[in-house]
């Protein structure tokens, strides 16, 4: 049975058993993420592609959120999943921020130069 979603706004029907990033990307909304790939088991290692939910006291991984563990609203209203508040901008800057102090930064000599997620 499909499910009701307003994702930034926008109001969506969406499958069920995706997961919220899925929803975003089917909105045309972009999820910054480093670990997921839809090919792969979801890890929710990176905390990147944390969305805020209606009713949820904080953001939530949107890769390892499916929209069938979402607590319906009691009046029966679509959730409301927004991607763009400053309290998401928030948590994704103190995510790369501390992804960013972890890192070495030798750029240059690094397998991973110039195909790196963080450059």
């Amino acid at each position: 049975m499909p499910k009701q979603l307003i994702i930034d706004g926008m109001p969506i029907e969406v499958e069920d058993g995706i997961t919220l990033i899925q929803a975003c990307e089917q909105a045309g909304v972009e999820i910054p993420r480093f670990c997921y790939h839809e090919r792969l088991s979801i890890a929710g290692n990176c905390r990147m592609c944390l969305v805020e939910v209606q009713g949820m006291p904080k953001p939530a991984a949107s890769c390892a959120m499916g929209v069938n563990d979402l607590p319906p609203n009691k009046d029966g209203s679509p959730k409301i999943i927004n991607t763009k508040t400053p309290v998401v901008k928030k948590a994704r800057e103190g995510v790369m921020e501390f992804l960013l102090i972890n890192h070495p930064l030798d750029c240059p000599i690094c397998d991973q130069g110039g195909e790196c997620d963080l450059q």
